[in-house]
């Protein structure tokens, strides 16, 4: 696998780092700022709603986190597929 995905250029590299970065930030922020509406006496249950609020916020990290593995695991197939680079003769053209 080392091998492999030393062939996946670093831009793509980067893009997958600061997604699965997002694919987990993103949720527990909004799951922060989602639980400071529910506070003791205006709603009905807080306990609760902020227990939901968390497996909504763990739910959704997992599921995006599984989005960007399946997304890596594509750029290493494809690079995989493509082989090494082979460059043959020139072959001087009439056209560019």
């Amino acid at each position: 696998m080392g091998r492999l995905w030393s062939q996946v250029p670093v831009v793509v590299k980067r893009r997958l780092g600061w997604s699965a970065v997002a694919c987990v930030g993103v949720p527990w922020l909004l799951a922060t700022a989602a639980k400071t509406a529910f506070q003791p006496g205006i709603a009905n249950d807080p306990d609760h709603m902020t227990r939901f609020i968390d497996i909504l916020a763990i739910s959704a990290s997992v599921f995006a986190l599984s989005m960007v593995c399946t997304v890596a695991l594509g750029c290493v197939l494809v690079a995989a597929m493509k082989g090494p680079s082979y460059l043959g003769d020139e072959f001087p053209a009439d056209r560019p």
